[in-house]
């Protein structure tokens, strides 16, 4: 090649970003990434669904013959976006990995070096395939999760729509409000009711300063609420806050047929209360994340919007580590200690991935930190790794940049 450049006459070789080697290096990823998704998919699907078998058999109408293997072929389907999405950028790593190594193994990768492509070049198809995955990911997380979690809540479908049902009330709820608490058992509609409700009001000391409790509760615009056949209660002016207990001093309580009370409470909330933040419809998911929630479930929605936004760059960033860490230790050939090391690694990345997930949804740190430091992170691990490979091998977009070949060019 170098002899080639040199002669004015010679037809000068061009490197290709997006040439026939990385449309073939693409094929390579997205085969090994599907592979490896299928097969971890294979077993999740398996471990979710064998306790759910009883659950098809106890229809009679449905638990034999063609009509058990369709219902649980259909219950297959709807639960795989659901388990799905928290692989796909590990899986995206492990197709990096696997077809690097094979790249290396059939020698194909000598090829590439002697061409004089950049190492530069060789992570155009890996950011390639984090798009597509991270697009497949965004897919996936935001719209088919919780259209298919939906379905087999309406439908009461398998063990999550079970757990899930929203016909239910699941009991009395204790909801915390900016000055009291809330005690009532939700009807989640649409639309959102409170029934058996009681409403506690404390004043700036935190002492208790009204009681109103009500057969039900309908909100209203406004943030006001209108709260039917129930009783009302508040300290006397006089005494204070201080309410004293005893057959001589009880506190009146006083009926009321319907009364209109202001109560800081977000019905979007109520009406997915109990709902994971990951099952959330995208438009619910954004209004939830933005809005004043008085409970923990708040961390939650900003955290799980952020992961939700950040995804797309996860997967690039996977898979320009997966393609780095091969290129720095999959040169020429394949050592098993190295391959251990590059799987460790992309593990761990995952395993931070996950931890920091958690730590935010449970408010241990902020929602931007939790959904968009772990991809930077790991962007930056791939940086290094292309840096190591500078400082040993030589690193440039085309042949004539590279130390080597700068070295041995005669002079002018």
């Amino acid at each position: 090649m170098k002899t080639a450049l040199r002669q004015g006459g010679a037809r000068p070789i061009h490197l290709a970003p997006f040439g026939l080697h990385a449309r073939m290096m693409l094929g390579g990823y997205l085969r090994h990434t599907l592979m490896i998704a299928a097969a971890l998919m294979t077993i999740a699907l398996t471990i979710d669904l064998w306790p759910q078998v009883p659950l098809l058999t106890a229809d009679p109408a449905q638990g034999s013959g063609v009509f058990f293997l369709f219902g649980l072929i259909r219950l297959a389907v709807l639960r795989l976006p659901d388990l799905l999405p928290p692989f796909i950028p590990f899986a995206t790593f492990l197709g990096v990995v696997w077809t690097e190594s094979a790249f290396t193994e059939s020698r194909e990768r000598l090829l590439v070096w002697n061409s004089g492509r950049s190492p530069l070049y060789c992570m155009v198809p890996p950011l390639l395939l984090g798009v597509l995955m991270g697009l497949l990911l965004f897919t996936v997380y935001g719209l088919l999760r919780p259209a298919a979690i939906h379905v087999q809540i309406k439908e009461v479908l398998g063990r999550e729509g079970k757990r899930l049902d929203r016909a239910r009330s699941g009991g009395a709820h204790w909801i915390a409000l900016p000055d009291g608490l809330l005690r009532a058992e939700i009807e989640y509609g649409p639309p959102v009711r409170l029934h058996n409700a009681t409403i506690y009001k404390l004043d700036t000391n935190g002492h208790l300063r009204e009681v109103d409790s009500a057969v039900e509760a309908v909100p209203l615009d406004g943030g006001r609420w209108r709260l039917l056949e129930g009783r009302a209660w508040s300290a006397s002016a006089h005494s204070g806050t201080e309410v004293t207990l005893g057959d001589n001093s009880e506190e009146v309580e006083t009926p009321f047929g319907e009364k209109i009370i202001a109560l800081s409470l977000n019905t979007l909330w109520l009406h997915n209360i109990g709902l994971s933040p990951q099952y959330l419809h995208l438009p619910d998911l954004y209004s939830l994340a933005h809005a004043e929630i008085f409970a923990r479930d708040g961390s939650g929605y900003r955290t799980r919007f952020q992961a939700l936004l950040s995804g797309p760059l996860l997967t690039c960033a996977m898979a320009l580590l997966a393609a780095a860490l091969s290129l720095r230790h999959f040169a020429y050939r394949t050592r098993a200690f190295a391959l251990v090391a590059v799987l460790l690694t992309g593990y761990l990345s995952h395993f931070m991935v996950r931890a920091l997930y958690l730590m935010g949804e449970f408010g241990y740190v902020p929602a931007p930190v939790a959904g968009w430091l772990p991809p930077l992170l790991i962007l930056a691990m791939a940086v290094g790794v292309l840096l190591l490979i500078q400082r040993d091998r030589g690193l440039a977009w085309s042949l004539r940049d590279l130390p080597a070949f700068r070295a041995d060019r005669p002079g002018p």
